[in-house]
């Protein structure tokens, strides 16, 4: 429980656990109601014990020998926790350990360990000369077998193996716990071993100091292999060396002598490393390392208690052995829980596994997760103004009481902003909303934008001169504020009827007020849109005229042609117009008749069949020498006289 909750994440380690306790117990009952019938029954055959179900002993013996043999069964169930951790259900893991306890481990061991009355072999294995003193092949390459053929079947954790072909190793909640779980097997081990002497005699000493000998020389082959592959000493590998030279050295532990199981432990190291590496390649994904110490190792052992111990003549019995293991416990195991599979999926849903099985499956948080779940409620919500639990009394709880420090800042940090941006927004807004009042809107817009200088050239436009005729001697005999109040009222009926048609008005000097169409935008109706908004302006300046009892009179002029226009000035911004064009119409509307909208003849070449007009004459413009001019009277009744929208247009 300890190594597998160490080095799984922490989303995952209650879950590891809880299947540490529950296959422990699960795997004690299923060997006293089944499986201990099946391994040391009256063998039949020497293929199975026919002891019967749930055997009843009262002698201290059998009970002793039961219960020592039941804890290698849940041993062999366990080696599968570790392998298939982070991504298989509960109730599959249970299934699995139900399968081993229950059926393999039992057969097997039949196959290899079962006695008659008589204290000689009774499987058909042992019969051969096979050899397994305390369980490399029957408990642990067994386990590792069915681990094995588990982990294929299941398939990797998410994000183990990458696109790119390349492996990635999830980081470990708890690396010293894990290792202290090393040392609690180790010291476990011994027991584990000299309690297959079925008694205190001398062979113990033996036995426990191989054990020792062949754990301690997996610890330094793991860290030595490991630093000389990765140019570190891995903690991975030093734990799981140690462990392959404890599964190794159990198999001859009582015939080795000290340097044969020296020798045993480090080779099995190598065998770690190399295992992992070769599952890596095959992008099989055991958590733990369980197949590569408990498998490999294993039927090492297997092969070392003749190579090293017990003679090279009987190394035929010993491989017979291991492909038998590897035949039942693997290929067996694998067909069995396959079809399982199919019929019941072992692996746990994709939102569970990345949830983690301590919530998905067990609805067991812990202080880390909580964190995590805030954590990520802020990411997905944006809600800056949710707080992690805290307390002063555990590290998680520590972090919690900082981490809101600081999301109290952020928060503050984030309301300063948005009052600043807001004002920012409205700073703009005033500004823009200032210069669409003194400039067009268009010309604005490309001032937003940053442009620094604007000047623009037009092939053709028509600007329009308006002056109150006699203004100055009005306003000699009114107060200035009657005089001011005056031109507000005919300049805001001038400019509701510019805005009707979609003229831009350029400016007012005095009482002169002038506008343009066809700029900035070009449009090839602009002559006759200025025509008929004169005309409106005309019409206009007479109803004021009746409204307050007062006769004024309008001059008007208008001219066509090119012109530049632009935006000038750093103090204050105004769009201004140049050109002869503009200058012409100026002097047109000097010369013009007060009440009458006189145009000069390129207008008439614009826009005359459209209107009613008559020849005023030649003119001699001040500046400008000799004109031809002409005055509109109106537009004419057959053609259709534009309404405001279409103006707009």
């Amino acid at each position: 429980m300890c190594v597998e909750a160490g080095i799984t994440r922490t989303k995952n380690n209650i879950s590891v656990a809880l299947k540490n306790i529950a296959d422990f117990s699960l795997s004690f009952l299923l060997f006293w109601i089944v499986g201990y019938g099946l391994m040391f029954g009256a063998s039949g055959w020497g293929l199975l014990g026919l002891g019967g179900l749930a055997p009843v002993a009262t002698e201290p013996e059998a009970l002793v020998h039961f219960l020592f043999q039941a804890v290698f069964a849940g041993t062999a169930a366990t080696i599968i926790s570790g392998a298939v951790a982070e991504r298989c259900s509960f109730h599959g893991y249970l299934i699995l350990t139900a399968l081993t306890a229950g059926f393999i481990y039992p057969v097997f061991g039949h196959w290899a360990w079962a006695t008659d009355a008589q204290g000689e072999a009774a499987g058909w294995l042992a019969a051969l000369g096979f050899r397994d003193f305390a369980g490399s092949g029957v408990v642990h390459a067994v386990g590792g077998s069915v681990a094995l053929a588990a982990v294929i079947i299941i398939g990797p954790r998410d994000g183990r193996f990458l696109e790119t072909g390349s492996a990635r190793r999830f980081n470990g909640s708890d690396l010293p716990m894990t290792m202290l779980g090393v040392f609690l097997l180790w010291l476990g081990w011994f027991g584990f071993n000299s309690g297959s002497a079925l008694g205190f005699d001398e062979r113990v000493p033996t036995i426990l100091f191989n054990t020792f000998a062949g754990g301690s020389a997996g610890v330094l082959g793991g860290i030595a292999l490991s630093w000389y592959v990765t140019g570190r000493p891995n903690v991975f590998f030093a734990m799981n060396g140690g462990l392959g030279g404890l599964v190794a050295v159990t198999a001859g532990c009582d015939v080795l002598s000290p340097s044969q199981a020296i020798l045993t432990g480090a080779v099995a190291s190598a065998l770690v490393l190399a295992g992992d590496r070769l599952l890596e390649r095959f992008r099989i994904d055991d958590v733990v390392g369980a197949v590569p110490v408990h498998m490999f190792c294993g039927l090492w052992g297997l092969v070392a208690v003749s190579i090293f111990g017990t003679g090279l003549a009987t190394l035929p019995s010993q491989l017979i052995g291991a492909a038998v293991l590897l035949l039942w416990a693997f290929a067996g195991s694998f067909a069995v829980i396959w079809l399982l599979d199919r019929l019941m999926p072992l692996r746990v849903s994709h939102h569970v596994e990345t949830i983690g099985l301590n919530i998905g499956e067990h609805n067991a948080n812990t202080d880390l997760n909580e964190l995590f779940e805030v954590m990520q409620r802020q990411a997905r919500d944006r809600d800056l103004s949710i707080r992690v639990p805290q307390s002063p009394f555990t590290e998680i709880g520590q972090i919690g009481i900082f981490y809101n420090s600081v999301m109290y800042e952020l928060e503050r940090s984030f309301k300063r902003m948005e009052q600043q941006s807001n004002a920012l927004q409205g700073a703009l807004g005033q500004h823009q909303a200032l210069l669409q009042s003194v400039l067009p809107k268009s010309v604005a817009e490309r001032m937003n934008d940053g442009e620094t200088q604007i000047v623009d050239q037009f092939a053709d436009a028509t600007v329009v001169f308006i002056d109150l005729v006699d203004f100055t001697i009005l306003s000699a005999q009114q107060t200035p504020q009657e005089s001011v109040n005056l031109l507000k009222t005919l300049f805001g009926e001038y400019d509701k009827v510019i805005e009707r048609f979609g003229l831009e008005k350029i400016k007012t000097i005095g009482d002169c007020y002038m506008f343009v169409s066809g700029v900035p935008t070009p449009t090839p109706d602009h002559c006759a849109a200025a025509v008929e908004a004169a005309i409106e302006i005309e019409f206009a300046t007479r109803q004021v005229s009746q409204t307050i009892g007062r006769n004024f009179k309008v001059r008007i002029g208008i001219h066509s042609g090119p012109l530049i226009a632009g935006v000038v000035g750093d103090l204050r911004f105004v769009y201004d117009l140049w050109g002869s064009t503009v200058n012409t119409a100026s002097r047109i509307e000097e010369a013009a008749v007060p009440g009458k909208i006189t145009v000069s003849e390129a207008v008439i070449d614009r826009v005359g069949p459209d209107f009613v007009y008559q020849r005023q004459g030649r003119v001699r413009l001040r500046s400008i020498g000799p004109m031809i001019l002409y005055s509109i009277e109106g537009r004419r009744k057959s053609v259709r006289r534009q309404d405001a929208s279409e103006a707009e247009v």
